[in-house]
């Protein structure tokens, strides 16, 4: 067996086929598929590196292994695909709304030239779309609408074809890695988080994705800490945001935090949130369990009834009423 054939079984394809297949762009617009040894080498690497991934660095893998072993041959993860796509390349004449996801070029300092990145539209004011990444960047990029066939519209598609253009001359797997999604992200990232979303091993919070298998919940007690904790936030916070208010503190990492956030959404009499899954904002939405020691006096204000007083422990039921008054806040 030759090496190539070999890597080509280690990697869970089988077959035979002519490396020239996946430098066209039929293959990539008319035969291209998501398919079950795609998730499960995701799986893998997520297990490997201890760490959650964005749609960028997913999507680079999967592409680097088509280009380096030639198309895959396990089953497709969706037997048909509507062309219809979530991720879209960006286009100064397109529409865009909050939470769309745009594939960009973005300046790279350290590699000195225009990579893709794939971005959540964040803001969407007059001329401008403001866009947010996993990963992040030096700056929050910021693009400018065009109308439709204007020179300003014209001058971006220009430059992605250039960008493309010079990445296929290079010959540089991860130029050409680059080149394929700029030129057909839109149908391989799209179908790529068409079938994470479906896949419930995967679970995604602020663009990465990670396995749920991997994620380590706080115990009760923990929970219960953090309850406490968030009574004195004015503002609802995002996950990472809440990690350091947890005592005893999370495992560290990805596992920690991709715990707490899978803990928060199974509690949500305890814990709401604000804005769309999966970048919520975090707020307390009842009582934290057990009794406490207010350090001021409270009293009800329909029947007068002195509810607690300084440095004396008040029962689960005070807190209760406490809470339902809107005065935990105020004697905690």
């Amino acid at each position: 067996m030759d090496q190539t054939q070999d890597n080509r079984r280690a990697n869970g394809r089988t077959g035979v086929t002519t490396m020239s297949d996946v430098h066209t762009d039929r293959y990539w617009t008319d035969e291209f598929r998501i398919t079950e040894a795609d998730l499960e080498r995701m799986a893998t690497y997520i297990r490997e590196t201890g760490q959650a991934h964005d749609l960028t660095e997913l999507a680079k893998r999967v592409v680097r292994g088509r280009l380096r072993f030639g198309p895959e041959t396990s089953a497709p993860v969706q037997t048909a695909w509507a062309r219809d796509p979530s991720v879209r390349l960006w286009d100064p004449a397109g529409e865009w709304a909050e939470g769309d996801r745009v594939i960009v070029a973005v300046w790279d300092h350290g590699l000195r030239r225009h990579v893709p990145a794939v971005g959540e539209v964040i803001r969407v004011e007059g001329n401008t779309v403001t866009l947010r990444t996993a990963s992040g960047w030096r700056e929050t990029p910021t693009f400018t609408r065009a109308q439709p066939e204007s020179p300003q519209a014209h001058k971006w598609r220009d430059i992605v074809a250039g960008l493309v253009q010079q990445a296929q001359e290079s010959r540089d797997p991860d130029r050409l890695t680059e080149a394929i999604l700029l030129k057909h992200g839109e149908r391989v990232i799209s179908q790529l988080l068409e079938a994470l979303r479906a896949d419930n091993r995967f679970v995604h919070l602020d663009g990465r994705w990670f396995l749920r298998e991997l994620a380590l919940p706080p115990t009760e007690e923990q929970l219960t800490a953090l309850a406490w904790a968030m009574l004195r936030l004015e503002e609802a916070q995002p996950t990472d945001a809440l990690v350091s208010l947890v005592h005893p503190p999370l495992a560290e990492g990805d596992a920690g935090l991709f715990g707490l956030y899978i803990a928060l959404r199974q509690h949500p009499k305890l814990f709401g949130h604000v804005d769309p899954e999966p970048r919520p904002r975090w707020f307390l939405a009842g009582p934290p369990a057990g009794a406490f020691t207010p350090r001021h006096a409270a009293y009800d204000p329909n029947t007068y009834e002195v509810l607690c007083l300084p440095d004396q422990p008040a029962s689960p039921e005070t807190v209760q009423r406490l809470w339902n008054l809107g005065l935990l806040r105020a004697v905690a």
